[in-house]
């Protein structure tokens, strides 16, 4: 396997990061105060990537070794197992994210399934070679996102009613939503998803900055998710935000360069690639895990049992759209992502002080 750098893997993690996360406006129920959720929730994730990357150095091992080395090989194992559902979980969300989107905007005609197939295609075909195939992709097309970006910020100035007065009056409705909208929600979608990387990061050619990589990604990503909120929410509005199933989407319609008008494509290539990044890296991070807990020598035979897995789930995962998001708000915020991305590594961190790290060979 190819080593990753440190600036691959950044761009691989900013690609992941956006990939999903750039289509919606988190934290939106603390409406016009959405972006100052974004960056409390920003602030939180430096400790919760610092966690991440201080166990892998400990241990210099991946997740499933990680938990073996703390819990023994019983119940890290059975942890194992936990996180390698997970991961598959997660990518099945992401895929029908990308599903919805595609089927209500781009290609209406189409069969869900049908659109389900031809992603998870692409993204069998990446881990048909090694994950560093992958990060060196994202490397690749991170500057079409950079200048998609700033085409963006030119474009909204063209959108009538876009007003910077959307946005107050600030804490117009207390602090409290604003608190609620950033923890747990915004914490761990996008980035509490970043646990996904401690498959990836043994692959790593050196480790001494990877801390300091770590920190400027999560810098990065809120910053860039930060924009795109007050950039959304000048343009839209809250009440038009609220409503639009995708509002970036939304406001890549109502964008336009003179007598160019049509921009959805190109911003459609743009949250495919991105779209099939991300659930390559959770279901790179889930087949892994399995490797892990069997110990196998080989993996790529799971390649199309997990295909298959992801593929069941994303069609089966909610009857609609609207009960999908419920879902995902309600259910997998509290009762997945939070124990998964923060009380277990966390619990694994503080035990790793007690009990002294035995670094995987």
């Amino acid at each position: 396997m190819k080593k990753i750098t440190y600036t691959e893997l950044f761009s691989a993690m900013l690609v992941f990061e956006l990939g999903s996360a750039i289509l919606f406006v988190l934290g939106i129920s603390a409406k016009q105060d959405a972006w100052i959720a974004m960056i409390i929730a920003t602030i939180a994730a430096f400790p919760l990537m610092y966690m991440y990357v201080t166990l892998f150095k400990k241990y210099d091992a991946n997740l499933p070794q990680i938990l073996e080395g703390v819990f023994g090989k019983i119940v890290g194992k059975a942890l194992s197992a936990i996180y390698a559902i997970y991961f598959l979980y997660i990518a099945a969300r992401v895929t029908r994210d990308f599903d919805e989107l595609n089927i209500s905007t781009i290609y209406r005609q189409t069969p869900i399934s049908a659109i389900s197939i031809a992603i998870l295609i692409v993204v069998l075909y990446f881990l048909l070679f090694d994950i560093s195939v992958t990060i060196k992709s994202a490397h690749m097309v991170l500057p079409v996102f950079v200048f998609l970006a700033a085409m963006q910020f030119l474009g909204i100035f063209t959108i009538n009613g876009i007003s910077i007065k959307k946005l107050f009056p600030v804490f117009g409705n207390g602090f409290m939503p604003v608190i609620k909208a950033a923890f747990p929600h915004i914490l761990t979608f996008p980035f509490g998803e970043l646990i996904t990387f401690m498959m990836i990061f043994p692959e790593i050619y050196l480790k001494k900055d990877l801390n300091k990589y770590c920190m400027a990604l999560v810098a990065v990503t809120g910053l860039w998710l930060t924009i795109n909120t007050v950039e959304i929410l000048s343009a839209l509005g809250v009440a038009e935000t609220a409503r639009a199933n995708f509002p970036f989407y939304q406001l890549v319609l109502s964008m336009k360069f003179g007598s160019f008008r049509n921009l959805d494509p190109f911003y459609a290539v743009e949250i495919v690639i991105g779209g099939v990044i991300k659930i390559t890296v959770f279901a790179y991070a889930a087949i892994k895990t399995i490797q892990s807990i069997f110990n196998l020598k080989e993996y790529k035979f799971l390649l199309i049992p997990v295909g298959t897995i992801i593929y069941a789930l994303s069609i089966l995962i909610a009857d609609s759209y609207p009960l999908h998001i419920l879902i995902g708000l309600k259910l997998t915020t509290v009762y997945i992502h939070v124990p998964l991305q923060i009380i277990i590594p966390l619990i694994v961190l503080i035990l790793s002080f007690i009990k002294k790290p035995q670094k995987q060979q």
